[in-house]
Parts: C-alpha cells; sequence; structure tokens
C-alpha cells in the first residue's frame, strides 16, 4: 500500500524521487523501490529525521519498527496505514513530537480508485491535514472520519475489495457450474461486477432500489435472491463486517 502512495504521489508530482528514502526490510521491494529512482535506506533509523514518516507495515510487526525509531527528535507528520494502531499507541512509542495522522486505504489504490479514510491526532495542524488529504486523493477519493470510527471504516472499506472478490470468485463457479466455459464466465462476471458498480456509483438511487428494480416478481432475479435469503447472505454480510471490526479492535490491544 505504501508503494501505491507512493506511486500516485509521484505521479501527480507531489513529490520528487528524491524528496522520498524509503526502508523495507524486504529485498525485492527495496529493489522495486530504488527502480523508481527512490533513495533507500538500509535501517529504519535513517528515517528518524524525516519531516514526513509514512508508515505501512503489518500491524504485528510495528513495535519492532517503532523500537528501531524510537522517540522522534524533531516535530514530524507521523501517517499512519496500519489497522489497529491507534494515536495513543504511536504517541507512546514517537513521542511528543509526532503529529499523527491514521489513513486507511484499499488496494484499489493500485489503478487510482482508492476509498481512504483519515482521522487526525489534534496535535496535526491545518497545513498537516490538508497535505494528507491531497496525497491519498492521488489515489482515489477520501474521506475524514473520527478515529472511533477506524476499526469500522477498516472493515468496510480496507476489507471490503475482498468481499466483492469473493462474491465475484463464486459467481464465477457458478457460470461455470451453469455451463460456461472459464473464459467466458470470467469476462461475464467481470464486466457485470464493474457495471453494476458504476451504476451503483453514478446512481442517486440508493441499493435497495437499484436491486428491485432488476427484480421482476416471481421472475429470474427473484429466484436467486431468494437463494440468498434463505442461506442467510444478507445478515452474514453484515456480522462480516462487525467481525473485521472487532479483529481491528483486537489488534489495537495486541499493539
Amino acid at each position: 500500500m505504501g508503494g501505491a502512495v507512493i506511486r500516485g504521489m509521484l505521479a501527480a508530482g507531489r513529490v520528487q524521487p528524491d524528496d522520498v528514502l524509503v526502508f523495507d526490510p524486504d529485498a525485492q521491494r527495496s529493489a522495486e523501490a530504488g527502480s523508481l529512482g527512490l533513495r533507500v535506506a538500509s535501517s529504519a533509523v535513517a528515517l528518524s529525521d524525516a519531516s514526513t514518516l509514512l508508515i505501512a507495515v503489518k500491524p504485528q510487526r510495528y513495535g519492532d519498527l517503532a523500537e528501531q525509531l524510537g522517540a522522534l527528535q524533531r516535530p514530524a507528520l507521523v501517517i499512519s496505514v496500519m489497522a489497529g494502531i491507534t494515536v495513543h499507541t504511536m504517541t507512546s512509542n514517537l513521542g511528543r513530537h509526532a503529529r499523527i495522522a491514521r489513513v486507511m486505504p484499499n488496494t484499489p489504490a493500485r489503478i487510482g480508485a482508492a476509498m481512504s479514510t483519515v482521522a487526525f491526532s489534534d496535535s496535526c495542524t491545518a497545513t498537516d491535514r490538508d497535505e494528507v488529504m491531497a496525497m491519498f486523493e492521488t489515489i482515489g477519493l477520501v474521506h475524514r472520519i473520527d478515529e472511533s470510527l477506524m476499526d469500522a471504516a477498516t472493515a468496510v472499506c480496507g476489507s471490503g475489495p475482498a468481499y466483492i472478490f469473493y462474491l465475484a470468485e463464486h459467481m464465477m463457479r457458478g457460470a461455470r457450474e451453469a455451463g460456461f466455459d472459464a473464459s467466458s464466465a470470467d469476462l461475464l462476471v467481470r464486466q457485470t461486477i464493474l457495471g453494476a458498480a458504476g451504476l451503483l456509483r453514478h446512481s442517486s438511487e440508493d441499493p435497495a432500489t437499484l436491486r428491485r428494480a432488476v427484480t421482476s416478481p416471481s421472475g429470474t432475479t427473484a429466484a436467486a435472491l431468494a437463494v440468498l435469503d434463505a442461506a442467510g447472505v444478507g445478515d452474514a454480510m453484515a456480522r462480516a463486517i462487525l467481525a473485521a471490526r472487532d479483529r481491528g479492535r483486537e489488534l489495537s490491544k495486541d499493539a
């Protein structure tokens, strides 16, 4: 995700390659950063003097990184792209000089279509807020929220693409079982989801209204939706989002 953000900023001209110093213990990703013309650090300690620090690691790895960074010795805007790691935790680790923004983008950032949510610590300045919003607008839409909703936003937006991919996976399986070859099933499902998402994005009607417009009484769509309702798919989707939110809260406690 950090790579997607940096690529978006480079493409938008918000930063130049020489402005960016990257540390990644993975040799392949470090090499990719170097291929973009970015400066590559050999240890996280080199990042401690940065005026803006973007932390995009798995939350389980944050503790080791925070230990390497230690308390920052100069004021810095710290942008976190980590599920479950709170402003309080990062302030405790990085010290009083850290002005923290928590951001949760999602994987459509790879094509400039992310939905990012952002929450700011009280120490962030108006300039900080403008900078972070502009940064993440290079990879999609940005919506500001209260930090108390960040775990919920992670469940809806951060994990959300996986729910759509899961749907696509099983729609393709159903298409194959209905008689289509794999290539045709792939084409039909991808374009159907793309078109439906576009209609949802540009229509002023809510999802229930759009669904009803497709559903003729006693028709084929009604038969399909009856199976989904009988299986409790709608309730399961809502429970899945709550489960993802709760897992985010657990990660916060484990940090």
